[in-house]
C-alpha cells in the first residue's frame, strides 16, 4: 500500500490528477479493508484534494458523504479530515468557526497536518486583515518546512501560502526571502508542470513583476498559463489574471485583454486589471464602472486596499473628487491598526494624489515623497517612478520647474527600462501638454498615443505594432480622433495637435522609433 500510495502522490503533483485519483481510491479500499481507519482518513483527504484540484467540485463534496459513511467514527477523529471544514467555513465567511477548528488540529495535531493548518489559518487571518497575527501563522509554517523534509504535496501548499500571504500582507522583504526558498526548490524540479506546482511559479512573477524584472515575469507567467493550456479551475484563471497584469503594464492592451478574458472564463475575478486597462485605453466610464461594481462584492481586507487604491486613480482621472476621496476615507480607515511600511507608503500615495488635484501641491509632496521613499526601499522602481510623475507635476504647480524636469527625467529613465510604454505615454502628455490645454480637445490618452505616431509618420500598421493593438483598432481611433478635431485628414490634426499643443515632439517623447 505504501508503494501505491507514492505512486498516488508522484501522480499528484506531476499534474496526473485522474491517475492520482483512482490510486487514492484504491489505497482507501485497501486501508479500510485492513482496518486501518486512521491511515484510511487521511488518504480520504488526499483524494478530496486532488478533486478539488481536478475542479471535480460536486465529486469531491460526495467523496467526504461517502467517507463518512465509510468511516463512521474515525471520520471525526481524524485531524486531516477537519480541514475540508475548516475551509468551508472560512470560505461561507465563517471565520471564526474555521480558527476554532484549526486553532485544534494544531493543538492535537502532529506531522503535516500542522504546517498545513498554519498556512490555512494565517491566510484566514490576512484575508480579514489580522496581517501580524497571519504572518505569525506562515512563518511557523515555514519554519516547520525549513527544518523538516515535508513531502511534495505539502511543500507547495507551505510555500504558496507564505509567499501569497507575505504580497497580501505587503510584507514584500519577507516574500523575497520566501521565494528564493520556494525558487531554489521549484528549480531542482523543473522537469514538472501543472496546476500543483504552477500556483507557485504564479507568485514568483508577481514578485518579479515588483522588482523591475518584466521580462522574467512574462517569461515565467507565460511559460505557467502555457502549461495549464485546457486546464480549467482557480488555478488557471489566477495564471492568466497575471499574464493580463504583465501585459497590461508593457501596453500590450489586445494580449491584455485576451488574458482577462480567460482569467474570467476560470473564475478568477479580473479586478482591479481590467478597469486599470480601461483607463489606459481612456475609457474611463468603463473603469469607473468596473472599479465600483467589484467594490461591491470583496470584502477580503487585501484585496479590498487594491481595488481602493486603484480607484482612486480611476476618480481622480475622471474627475470625480467626491468619489476619490471616499475611497482614500476607506483605505484609511481599514488600515488605521496596520503599520506596515508599504501600507502607510501606499496610503501616502493616494492621499497626495488627491491632495494634488485638489489644488494642494504642498500638502502633496510630503506625502508623495514619503511613499516613493518606501518604493525605493522596497525594490519596486515602477512604483517608485509613478510617484515620481505625480512629484513632478507638485513641483510644476509650484513654480519648480528644475525639480520637476528631475522627477520628470527619473520617471522616464525607469519606464524605458521596464517597458513601461503606457507610463512613457502619459509622461509625454504631462509633459508636453498643460493641464488647462488638455481640457478642451476630448480626446482619450490612447487617441493621444496614436496621434503622436500620426506625427512621427507612422502608418497604421507600424502603429498597430507599436502599441500592441489590432490595425482595426488603430482605424477606429483615427477616425475618432478626425471626428473630435473636426478635421478630415491626417495632416490636418497633427497640424492641429501641433498648434493646440495636443502633442510636442520635445526631448522628453517616448522614442517610439
Amino acid at each position: 500500500m505504501e508503494d501505491l500510495e507514492a505512486f498516488a502522490e508522484a501522480a499528484q503533483v506531476s499534474a496526473r490528477g485522474d491517475e492520482a485519483a483512482a490510486l487514492l481510491h484504491r489505497v482507501f479500499d485497501l486501508r479500510v479493508s485492513a482496518g486501518e481507519l486512521d491511515a484510511a482518513a487521511e488518504v480520504a483527504f488526499w483524494l478530496w484534494w486532488v478533486l478539488l484540484n481536478n475542479n471535480q467540485f460536486v465529486q469531491a463534496s460526495g467523496w467526504l458523504k461517502q467517507t463518512s459513511r465509510t468511516l463512521g467514527a474515525a471520520m471525526g477523529n481524524s485531524l486531516w479530515l477537519r480541514i475540508p471544514e475548516a475551509m468551508f467555513q472560512a470560505t461561507t465567511g465563517h471565520r471564526s468557526r474555521a480558527e476554532q477548528l484549526l486553532s485544534a488540529i494544531i493543538d492535537e495535531g502532529q506531522g503535516e497536518v500542522v504546517p498545513w493548518a498554519l498556512s490555512m489559518w494565517g491566510q484566514t487571518l490576512i484575508d480579514q486583515g489580522r496581517l501580524d497575527d497571519g504572518l505569525d501563522h506562515l512563518e511557523e509554517a515555514m519554519a516547520i518546512l525549513v527544518d523538516q523534509d515535508l513531502s511534495p504535496r505539502v511543500t507547495p501548499w507551505v510555500y504558496c501560502a507564505a509567499v501569497r500571504g507575505c504580497c497580501l500582507a505587503r510584507d514584500f522583504a519577507r516574500a523575497r526571502d520566501w521565494n528564493r526558498s520556494m525558487g531554489r526548490w521549484l528549480d531542482s524540479l523543473s522537469s514538472l508542470g501543472g496546476a500543483y506546482l504552477g500556483n507557485c511559479r504564479i507568485y514568483r512573477s508577481q514578485l518579479m513583476l515588483l522588482n523591475g524584472a518584466w521580462t522574467e515575469a512574462d517569461d515565467e507567467i507565460a511559460a505557467v498559463c502555457a502549461d495549464l493550456e485546457g486546464y480549467t479551475g482557480w488555478v488557471g484563471g489566477h495564471a492568466f489574471y497575471q499574464l493580463g497584469e504583465v501585459r497590461r503594464l508593457r501596453g500590450e492592451w489586445d494580449a491584455a485583454e485576451d488574458a482577462y478574458r480567460r482569467a474570467a472564463e476560470n473564475g478568477c475575478p479580473t479586478q482591479p486589471g481590467l478597469a486599470l486597462l480601461r483607463l489606459a485605453e481612456g475609457d474611463i466610464k468603463a473603469a469607473s464602472a468596473g472599479i465600483r461594481r467589484a467594490l461591491t462584492e470583496v470584502t477580503a481586507t487585501p484585496d479590498r486596499l487594491d481595488l481602493l487604491k486603484a480607484a482612486t486613480t480611476i476618480y481622480l482621472e475622471q474627475g470625480n473628487i467626491d468619489a476619490a476621496r471616499d475611497a482614500v476615507a476607506e483605505f484609511e480607515k481599514s488600515t488605521e491598526n496596520l503599520t506596515t511600511p508599504v501600507i502607510k507608503a501606499e496610503l501616502s500615495g493616494i492621499q497626495g494624489a488627491l491632495a494634488l488635484s485638489e489644488g494642494n501641491p504642498g500638502s502633496a509632496l510630503p506625502l508623495l515623497r514619503l511613499a516613493a521613499g518606501t518604493w525605493h526601499e522596497q525594490n519596486a522602481p515602477h512604483e517608485r517612478a509613478r510617484l515620481n510623475v505625480l512629484i513632478g507635476q507638485a513641483c510644476r504647480a509650484l513654480a519648480d520647474e528644475d525639480g520637476a524636469r528631475l522627477e520628470f527625467s527619473a520617471a522616464q529613465e525607469t519606464f524605458e527600462r521596464l517597458g513601461a510604454h503606457p507610463d512613457l505615454a502619459q509622461l509625454a502628455r504631462i509633459v508636453g501638454v498643460p493641464d488647462a490645454a488638455s481640457a478642451s480637445h476630448g480626446l482619450t490618452r490612447r487617441e493621444i498615443d496614436v496621434l503622436w505616431l500620426i506625427a512621427q509618420g507612422h502608418t497604421n500598421r507600424a502603429i498597430a505594432n507599436e502599441l500592441h493593438i489590432s490595425e482595426r483598432t488603430v482605424h477606429r481611433h483615427v477616425s475618432n480622433i478626425f471626428t473630435k478635431l473636426d478635421v478630415d485628414s491626417r495632416t490636418a490634426a497633427v497640424a492641429h495637435a501641433i498648434k493646440n499643443r495636443i502633442v510636442e515632439l520635445g526631448p522628453l517623447q517616448p522614442d517610439h522609433s
